[in-house]
């Protein structure tokens, strides 16, 4: 069925409303995602009317023509949503908090420590939940609506300000347990966002939600993604946002580089550096040249800057997390995630601050995967048992017990402060 269209710079954007009678609209992870701490997804629209050059959303993979200008809009996905919650286990204004769920999966004879789905994603890599078509169709308003009367923590990411519209009910579930609020922020110069994110919000629009936000106490921070080579790489683009985004009560500011896959991912972003910034195309080519199918650039060159390792820098000048506040329910495997979180930090400044190679950082990913998967608690296992369970590499094996034993890491600490690695409300050792 094709709905009514949107006028966007003399380009029409339709919209096709999409309905299935089968498969899920819930993406569940096999394992939570280590940078945003997410456990499952949820995409309201496929495409986006933003129009972000960079998105590889466009890339063939996803299998999305008309990328921009055919918007398809899940007009049942709240309906979808609030089954596939029921079918999880989730009861509507019934558990204030998962604790009671767990209480009341045992009373089921259910195996209360399989639930794993802390943190839905509204959104995903195929749309921005707050798009124009959002103003038209507050799909993602509906599903707010089921993640509250569900008690489901959320997370969400956008480069618009309507998000400010469903302030109430953001407020509601933050209350709850727990939402969080992510503003997608790569440009200082607003003129420079015009030319590669051409219909979202303007940077200050959304430093002045994301501002609202967190003015309401809801959890939220920066997305400093993707770090455009040649473009928002500088020191200068860096540093700006990253001193605005403290003063107005960022949590976090999270930093990663561009990926560009090959195919209409690539060729979108080369098109228009040849309009706007012809003299950017020979770093491209020797950064992105070799098209690679994950569009991940020659990290060998010596024209790769290392945005994260930068970001991390700047963030620790001016005292900000580059990590995102890990939220954790209280519930029997709560230390594992503990474990697995700071297992999964470790790496990550190991591999792109430390500049370890990745086989070096290998078992701390392994090891952290195991545990935030095994169904019993850790913390009374023997060292003779977590050998046997999860690994016999020593430098993992003395991150467990410290942390089991302290709740932080000395190892971490080098790179980050043991009070921003989780949300103060969920820390589980005195």
């Amino acid at each position: 069925m094709l709905l009514r269209g949107l006028k966007l710079d003399k380009s029409s954007v339709r919209y096709k409303e999409i309905r299935k009678t089968s498969g899920k609209i819930l993406n569940i992870y096999d394992a939570p995602d280590s940078w945003f701490w997410i456990h499952a997804s949820i995409n309201p629209y496929r495409g986006c009317e933003h129009n972000c050059v960079y998105c590889d959303g466009r890339a063939e993979y996803y299998r999305i023509d008309q990328f921009s200008s055919l918007i398809r809009v899940k007009t049942d996905a709240s309906l979808k949503f609030e089954k596939e919650l029921l079918s999880l286990g989730f009861s509507a204004s019934r558990y204030p908090s998962l604790d009671n769920f767990i209480s009341s999966s045992k009373e089921k004879g259910k195996d209360a420590t399989t639930k794993e789905i802390f943190i839905f994603a509204i959104g995903g890599g195929v749309c921005d939940v707050y798009q124009p078509a959002e103003r038209t169709f507050k799909i993602t308003r509906r599903l707010l609506k089921v993640a509250r009367d569900f008690n489901a923590p959320i997370s969400i990411i956008t480069k618009n300000k309507l998000v400010e519209r469903d302030l109430d009910l953001i407020k509601e579930i933050n209350q709850q347990n727990y939402a969080n609020i992510c503003f997608s922020i790569t440009l200082w110069d607003d003129n420079q966002r015009k030319i590669f994110e051409p219909h979202s919000s303007s940077t200050n629009d959304r430093f002045n939600a994301l501002k609202i936000m967190r003015k309401n106490k809801i959890h939220g921070g920066v997305m400093l993604m993707p770090i455009l080579p040649g473009v928002g790489d500088n020191e200068e683009n860096i540093r700006k946002i990253i001193k605005k985004s403290k003063e107005i009560g960022s949590e976090f500011i999270l930093g990663a580089g561009l990926t560009l896959k090959p195919g209409k991912n690539k060729q979108k972003m080369i098109t228009t550096l040849e309009r706007h910034y012809p003299d950017l195309l020979p770093l491209y080519s020797e950064l992105y040249g070799e098209n690679n199918k994950y569009g991940s650039p020659d990290f060998t060159s010596s024209k790769c800057i290392n945005g994260i390792k930068l970001t991390h820098e700047y963030c620790q000048k001016y005292n900000i997390p580059d990590r995102i506040p890990r939220y954790i329910p209280m519930n029997p495997l709560s230390k594992n995630y503990v474990v697995g979180t700071i297992l999964h930090n470790l790496a990550h400044y190991y591999l792109y601050v430390r500049g370890f190679p990745r086989d070096k950082i290998a078992e701390f990913v392994t090891v952290a995967k195991k545990i935030e998967k095994h169904n019993s608690p850790i913390e009374e296992y023997s060292k003779s048992k977590l050998i046997s369970l999860f690994t016999s590499n020593n430098d993992v094996l003395e991150v467990i017990h410290e942390v089991l034993q302290t709740g932080k890491s000395t190892a971490l600490s080098q790179f980050q402060k043991p009070e921003d690695v989780f949300i103060e409300e969920v820390k589980l050792f005195s």
